[in-house]
Order: structure tokens, then C-alpha cells, then sequence
């Protein structure tokens, strides 16, 4: 026999609370997904810096000009720990 609240569904009430969150979960896993793919082929976020050591970015600014000859040298000496 039926209930006028339970419509003949197993879950009843619990449905309406459990419909979103698992919405939220399914919207969740599928991000994660694509971010996983997107890193296992390669295609993923990448920092800007690739594998350049803390040598060569310091390196990189001197010939640009970003920092002067002192500069260089000072940073340098903390780098290599002197």
C-alpha cells in the first residue's frame, strides 16, 4: 500500500537531499577527470619557467636588463650559497 508522501519510490523524501549533492559530486569527478586527462597527455598547466634552474631565470633577467651587474652578482653569491 501506498503513502500519499511516498509515491511508490523507494528513497521518498531522502531523494530530494541526495539528488543535489550527488549532482555535486558527479560535477566534481567530471573536472577531475578532464584535469587528470588533460595532464596525462601533456596538455595541462604548465608554469612559465619549463625546467630552467634558479641559475638560468637569474641568468635570464641579467641579459634582459632587469637587474644590474650587482645585483647579479649578489643574488648569485646567495644562490650558490657563499
Amino acid at each position: 500500500m501506498m503513502n500519499g508522501w511516498m509515491d511508490g519510490s523507494a528513497m521518498g523524501w531522502g531523494a530530494i537531499f541526495l539528488g543535489p549533492i550527488m549532482m555535486i559530486v558527479y560535477a566534481v569527478l567530471l573536472v577531475l577527470a578532464i584535469a587528470w586527462a588533460l595532464r596525462a597527455t601533456g596538455l595541462g598547466w604548465r608554469s612559465d619557467f619549463g625546467d630552467q634552474t634558479p641559475f638560468d631565470i637569474l641568468r635570464g633577467r641579467f641579459a634582459r636588463g632587469e637587474i644590474n651587474r650587482s645585483e647579479y652578482e649578489e643574488k648569485l653569491k646567495i644562490l650558490s650559497g657563499r
